[in-house]
């Protein structure tokens, strides 16, 4: 649990977008980490697992290119957005978000930490 898990999904974070919808995804951390640090990103719609496409930082991306960015910040005041398939109306997204902190090692293997945050909202899919 981050300092900052009501701020995950917030009451706007979901928009209809031409191909599907995007899902704007805040930090649960209270500092930027390199987009390496995202190691988990769990995301379902109405139940159904799905694998989302990235943007952040203006760049589109997929979900698996972010292991290799450690010189790319996501900053605390910017979305992550996913975009996965789907239209207009009210949607359950699910979201367990897992940050390694690489600056907070744990355990006798000094391992980084890793922060989850776990939400499930149903949110209405607005158009922008």
């Amino acid at each position: 649990m981050g300092p900052l898990d009501d701020q995950v999904l917030r009451d706007d974070a979901l928009t209809a977008t031409p191909d599907g919808l995007d899902i704007a995804v805040h930090t649960h951390w209270y500092r930027a980490l390199p987009l390496s640090c995202v190691v988990r990103l769990d995301v379902t719609v109405d139940g159904a697992p799905v694998v989302p496409q990235v943007t952040v930082n203006g760049v589109r991306r997929a979900w698996e290119e972010l292991t290799g960015l450690t010189h790319e910040y996501w900053f605390t005041t910017d979305p992550l957005i996913l975009h996965v398939p789907g239209d207009a109306g009210e949607h359950r997204i699910g979201l367990e978000l897992g940050l390694s902190i690489p600056y907070i090692l744990t355990g006798p293997d000094r391992q980084p930490l890793l922060s989850t945050s776990r939400t499930d909202r149903t949110l209405a899919a607005r158009r922008p």
